[in-house]
């Protein structure tokens, strides 16, 4: 079979990424000092730049053009209960933590049911920043029955929510219910997260259940998509 001019500019873009030639993040030559090097049409260059587009080789930006995608520096796994903890220090970096705000509040309908607690019962709430080497990474709100857990108890924990629900309430973490949401904008928590307009969340809402299938922590986590690819495992049934 005939190699297209296509398939052409799309390796030669491609080894050009593996040789260093091109960087993540950086943008592309023009389409037409590209044709030239290749001694290619503009319009085989625009047909190979759209097929890496749709391959996650480039991305694009319709301020700044087509460029080389920027790598992941961290990978969540889907199929695992991993503390983004875990996440962070698995590349290297050093994991912090920003608290936002803690409370206690009655549970709303939908608290009570996440949680399987009486309604109006007393939630612990815990707003806080997942940080990689003090850089925000990860934006977190749990929600913990307050029966399990106070502020206070959390508070002089070690600052490991899991860890603290187990020294107070007696009660691990055996699995988690997740659902995965792509969010473009959310302008309060973006801006903690010091994303920008152009760059979307990724959101987790976790139910953590015990070894009885009781609930115990109910998670919302907003992961920066520039920074954190997901992985999962998928199975033949």
């Amino acid at each position: 079979m005939e190699l297209t001019s296509v398939y052409k500019v799309k390796e030669w873009m491609i080894q050009q990424i593996k040789d260093g030639k091109l960087q993540h993040g950086e943008p592309l030559p023009s389409n037409l000092a590209i044709a030239r090097t290749l001694n290619v049409k503009t319009d085989d260059v625009y047909d190979a730049v759209d097929e890496l587009i749709t391959e996650q080789v480039l991305s694009n930006n319709l301020e700044e053009g087509a460029r080389v995608k920027s790598l992941h520096p961290f990978y969540y796994p889907l199929g695992e209960v991993v503390s983004i903890s875990r996440m962070i220090e698995d590349q290297g970096y050093s994991a912090g933590t920003e608290y936002i705000s803690f409370d206690e509040k009655p549970a709303t309908s939908l608290d009570s049911k996440r949680l399987n607690i009486a309604d109006k019962a007393n939630v612990t709430i815990i707003e806080r920043v997942r940080t990689a080497n003090k850089k925000p990474v990860v934006y977190c709100l749990d929600k913990v029955p307050a029966s399990d857990l106070t502020c206070a108890q959390y508070q002089n924990s070690d600052e490991s929510l899991l860890g603290a629900i187990e020294a107070h309430a007696g009660k691990k973490v055996a699995y988690a219910d997740t659902e995965m949401e792509a969010i473009s904008y959310e302008p309060h928590i973006s801006d903690i997260l010091g994303a920008s307009p152009h760059e979307g969340l990724m959101l987790l809402k976790l139910v953590h259940y015990d070894k009885d299938d009781q609930p115990i922590l109910y998670s919302f986590n907003y992961f920066k998509s520039s920074l954190v690819k997901f992985k999962t495992v998928k199975n033949s049934l």
